[in-house]
């Protein structure tokens, strides 16, 4: 009985302890334009996103950056005529206090990036 509950209290612990460490928010980098861009991420301090190649209207995700969110980020990316674009962008400001969900950082035809957030259901 005592090594059944033990085993149970260290699952737990080690659940409790993993969600803990994760952040609560994701990356998502979207290529809203018309067409494809190249080596697209999003960076802030030693953080930079996945994302790579996104076609007109795809998104790349990262899950649970290990960072807090960040103030400012930069994104950058290579339109089709091989432009190296860079953007840098406020976040936090346009975050709800203690927000968890996605930030969306949209990529427009303008080669301009707005910050989305998308805030995760509370159950």
């Amino acid at each position: 009985m005592k090594t059944g509950l033990i085993s149970s209290a260290l699952v737990l612990f080690v659940l409790i302890s993993g969600c803990v460490n994760r952040s609560s928010y994701n990356i998502v980098l979207k290529n809203s334009g018309g067409s494809e861009i190249n080596d697209a991420h999003v960076s802030y301090g030693d953080f930079t996103s996945v994302g790579g190649i996104l076609s007109s209207g795809i998104e790349a995700t990262h899950l649970h950056p290990d960072a807090p969110i960040p103030a400012h980020a930069t994104v950058q990316w290579r339109t089709a005529d091989g432009v190296l674009h860079k953007q840098d962008v406020d976040v936090k400001s346009k975050l709800p206090p203690h927000f968890s969900g996605d930030i969306y950082f949209v990529i427009d035809s303008t080669n301009n990036v707005t910050v989305v957030p998308e805030a995760m259901p509370r159950l």
